[in-house]
Formats: structure tokens, C-alpha cells, sequence
């Protein structure tokens, strides 16, 4: 009896000291890399950056704070031009959308470069198709199309880490705030 006690407590021993090491070892995971340190010190700076760009973008344009919302992650949406608010209720993640949109840098220097558009894409509705949160579009996209309804039209401000960060892309530079023309044509 006495050896099956010692066995037992030999199995509990050996099981506490390989779960010490896992949790050490998981812990080690958790520990933020110098690359992902730098990568997010970048960005935090680069919010700062980018609310700026919006901000002059605003003023350049008279844009004041009656006609715009701010979203919690930075995103920015205005009144289009001719306000259409939509109807019904807002686009939920889950759902395929429709949108028509036309893409500009905002930066004084550039901002009547249309670097995308869905207009003359060839496809019947002159728009791009969307599944909220799971298509492959930049993240500003998602959060901004949840915040809008059917027929809603509004032009959409987006910090470049929530669009192509600090890589940028074949089109647009890195750390590219951006804005988009969207118009929510379809909702399914």
C-alpha cells in the first residue's frame, strides 16, 4: 500500500512540475518581441499622426464637428455631400453588402488622386461585394460599413493603421490615411 501511495504521489509530482513548465513556457510566449514592441510603438505614434492629417483635411474643407462621428477605433464618418442616411437597420457583421465607393489620398498634396473606384469595374451594380468581417478589405472598411444602413452615403476618413499601415501597398504609401466616397447599395 505504502508503494502505490509513493507512485501516485511521484505521478502528481511529475505532473505539477511538467505543468510549471508549460505555464513558464507560455508564458515566455506572451512576452512582446522587440519586432512587435516597435511595430506597436509605431502605430500608437502614428494614431497621433493620422487624427492630425483627418483633422487638417476637416479644416482645409470647413468640415466641423456637427457633420462628422468619430468611431471608437479612429475611423471617421461624414455627411456626404448629398446626406443619405439610409434606412433600416445598420449592417451587422455577417451580412454581404453592395458598395459603391471611390477612394482618395487626403493629404494637400494628393487629394485629387483617386487611387480605386468600383465605378467601371464591369460588374452590373458599379460596386464591390462585401462580407462584414471576414472579407479580405482593410479593416476601417468593416468597422465603417457596420455603422451605416441601406442607401446610406457618406464619406469615410480611415487612419492608415486601420487601411494598409505601415507597409502600404502597390497603391497607396505606408502610414496613408485614406478616404473613400461609400454608398451602402445593397444589403443581404
Amino acid at each position: 500500500m505504502m508503494m502505490n501511495i509513493s507512485t501516485k504521489q511521484f505521478g502528481l509530482t511529475r505532473l505539477v512540475v511538467a505543468l510549471l513548465a508549460l505555464t513558464s513556457l507560455l508564458s515566455a510566449c506572451k512576452k512582446e518581441t522587440s519586432t512587435q514592441k516597435a511595430f506597436r510603438e509605431h502605430e500608437e505614434a502614428q494614431k497621433i499622426i493620422d487624427d492630425a492629417e483627418i483633422q487638417d483635411y476637416f479644416t482645409r474643407h470647413n468640415i466641423n464637428s456637427s457633420k462628422y462621428q468619430r468611431l471608437e477605433s479612429g475611423v471617421y464618418l461624414v455627411d456626404a455631400d448629398t446626406v443619405a442616411n439610409g434606412t433600416g437597420p445598420n449592417v451587422v457583421s455577417g451580412q454581404t453588402v453592395q458598395v459603391k465607393y471611390t477612394g482618395r489620398f487626403i493629404k494637400a498634396s494628393r487629394e485629387d488622386v483617386i487611387f480605386d473606384q468600383s465605378f467601371g469595374n464591369r460588374t452590373l451594380c458599379q460596386c464591390f461585394e462585401v462580407l462584414v468581417d471576414q472579407s479580405a478589405v482593410i479593416k476601417g472598411w468593416h468597422e465603417a460599413i457596420k455603422n451605416m444602413k441601406l442607401g446610406t452615403r457618406k464619406r469615410v476618413f480611415i487612419p492608415s493603421y486601420m487601411a494598409y499601415g505601415p507597409t502600404g501597398s502597390a497603391l497607396i504609401p505606408a502610414d496613408e490615411p485614406l478616404m473613400f466616397y461609400m454608398e451602402i447599395s445593397k444589403v443581404k
